[in-house]
């Protein structure tokens, strides 16, 4: 009985040891994977991506580009044409975040040892560096009314915004042989917060009363940005893995 025992033990400890080697192996296979891929997250995007999974498949990445005006106009399109916001505001979006620099930060998990599937999530930040913008286009575009007894001609203003974004992603991560990847993704943005500044580029002779136009300017863009710069993104991306 004794002797039976003693066997049963040994084939007990030597399956704990073949599985605990077996778990050892499949982690040294997958490792710490780096990836630099070309992208487009449409219609937010236009650039290039780092990516990092761990051994548990935890995922981090960042993404740079900016944001082209086709893009904007094509999904304008399709809001306006849905009925989803009016020419106006349409119009406003494009003139105040056309060539916006885009920068993406996500934290995610591929759930699946064997399958590229993965869910990723994060925060997103649109920059415009400055666009000038004559009076009468920026009245048009947020319905304010002009500072009244101003005199200077020729009145033009400079227009920036930061947007705070919110967005996650469902996609899916192929390997294409000899280190190259291809990934594809569904997911969605959502504007948290707006801040422009709107500053006269001329001298004005009203400073009191232009500074309140630009101020009441600067709530209706921020309000506006918020309402409306919500938008569903398709991913493609080509990599490369380290």
């Amino acid at each position: 009985m004794r002797v039976r025992n003693g066997v049963g033990a040994l084939v007990l400890l030597a399956g704990l040891l073949a599985g605990a080697e077996a778990r050892a192996g499949a982690q040294e296979q997958h490792g710490w994977d780096f990836t630099a891929e070309a992208s487009t997250d449409f219609p937010l995007s236009l650039g290039g991506r780092l990516g990092v999974e761990s051994p548990w498949r935890l995922r981090l990445s960042t993404s740079l580009g900016y944001l082209p005006r086709l893009y904007l106009k094509g999904v304008n399109e399709v809001a306006v044409g849905l009925g989803a916001y009016g020419r106006n505001e349409a119009n406003l979006i494009e003139d105040t975040l056309q060539s916006s620099l885009v920068w993406r930060t996500h934290l995610g998990w591929r759930p699946f040892p064997n399958a590229g599937f993965y869910v990723d999530a994060g925060y997103g930040l649109l920059s415009l560096g400055g666009n000038t913008t004559p009076e009468a286009v920026l009245v048009a575009r947020t319905g304010i009314t002009p500072p009244e007894g101003e005199t200077a001609l020729n009145r033009e203003y400079h227009v920036r915004a930061v947007l705070h974004m919110l967005d996650a992603e469902l996609g899916w991560r192929w390997g294409l042989g000899a280190g190259w990847t291809a990934r594809t993704a569904l997911g969605a943005a959502f504007t948290l917060d707006s801040n422009s500044r709107v500053e006269p580029r001329f001298e004005p002779s009203l400073p009191l009363v232009v500074t309140a136009f630009s101020r009441l300017a600067e709530n209706r863009l921020d309000r506006n940005l918020e309402k409306y710069v919500q938008f569903p993104i398709i991913s493609l991306s080509l990599g490369y893995a380290f």
